[in-house]
């Protein structure tokens, strides 16, 4: 199995440089619980996400450049469409998303699985309590799931559309936990972005940083 490295965070070093390289330092606690992002963490869907928003907006009339959708990287749509067309009305949001959803299907060939850390959950799974926490609609989520066979690896599952509020707001993980019957000092958060890192710690987790693979 491929190294995992990363490095961990918590509360008290929240604001610290990001550092990739670093093995998994200890978190003091015994573990139970084991949280996943899985955008850029457990599966890069860059291109894909990119390729499906790109069609979707055109759709609607607009553009959408590879630049200005980088900035949207772990935000949920909802919040990030309004942003990069200021003044759209709500119902043009809900039909860019339903587009994309519909679109991203056809893009499944572009996602590339993080060997290492699928290698790592399918080895972890058995003795810990697992959840999939992420801000990807249900329907994109499960199919990403289902094309790299992970599914299975999970015991809880939180969807951005089965919440009020997405990351960096930590009510996906609180959800989760609540769900998994475990405490936060006894759970650890995989994450590659800032919005992930910040919802995790706002829970209470300790964060391990996935760099980019």
């Amino acid at each position: 199995m491929a190294e995992l490295s990363g490095r961990v965070v918590q509360q008290s070093d929240a604001r610290e440089p990001e550092t990739e390289g670093h093995g998994m330092e200890p978190v003091g606690t015994a573990l139970r619980g084991l949280l996943f992002d899985l955008d850029g963490t457990l599966v890069d869907t860059r291109a894909a996400n990119y390729e499906a928003y790109r069609a979707a907006f055109e759709e609607s009339g607009h553009a959408l450049t590879p630049e200005r959708f980088e900035g949207t990287w772990g935000r949920d749509s909802r919040d990030f469409i309004p942003d990069l067309l200021p003044g759209i009305p709500s119902s043009e949001v809900d039909d860019i998303r339903a587009a994309k959803s519909r679109i991203y299907a056809g893009q499944l060939h572009r996602t590339i699985p993080n060997e290492a850390l699928i290698a790592f959950l399918r080895l972890v799974a058995p003795s810990h309590r697992t959840a999939l926490v992420s801000t990807a609609k249900s329907a994109n989520g499960e199919q990403i799931l289902q094309a790299h066979g992970i599914r299975e690896l999970f015991d809880v599952v939180v969807w951005g559309d089965q919440v009020q509020r997405s990351k960096p707001d930590p009510e996906g993980y609180l959800t989760a936990m609540r769900a998994l019957g475990v405490e936060p000092a006894e759970c650890l958060a995989f994450e590659d972005s800032d919005t992930g890192r910040r919802a995790a710690i706002a829970a209470g987790i300790a964060v391990l940083e996935v760099p980019s693979f």
